[in-house]
């Protein structure tokens, strides 16, 4: 079961197991209401957000595995199917490009200690 408390307002203010206050409320766990409260809106808008942000960062990661496999000469750039010898010169531009504010504002603490 959920519970939730209220505000003034009628608006979830937070979310239990157990029950909470002197009225406890069970609602749906599945609600728009409960998601919007948990999420910030839509719960597909926001697990698509996630998957987004997931597929950029692995993206990202693959950029970064086939850099080290060329810098290895293991594989050649030209091993690749022309549109995606495109898209990786591309990328290393825009890169090459913008790196030095990847420098200077690190997204996250794997960043910062490349940097250090």
């Amino acid at each position: 079961m959920t519970f939730v408390e209220r505000d003034q307002d009628g608006q979830i203010k937070s979310i239990s197991r157990d029950p909470v206050g002197d009225t406890p409320e069970v609602v749906d766990p599945t609600s728009s209401e409960v998601t919007t409260f948990l999420f910030g809106g839509d719960f597909k808008e926001g697990m698509q957000e996630s998957w987004i942000t997931a597929d950029l960062s692995l993206a990202r990661v693959v950029e970064d595995v086939v850099d080290v496999l060329i810098k290895k000469k293991l594989i050649e750039i030209t091993d690749f199917p022309i549109p995606a010898q495109q898209k990786l010169i591309s990328r290393r531009g825009k890169r090459n490009d913008y790196g030095y504010l990847t420098e200077l504002f690190p997204e996250d603490e794997e960043d910062e200690e490349l940097i250090a």
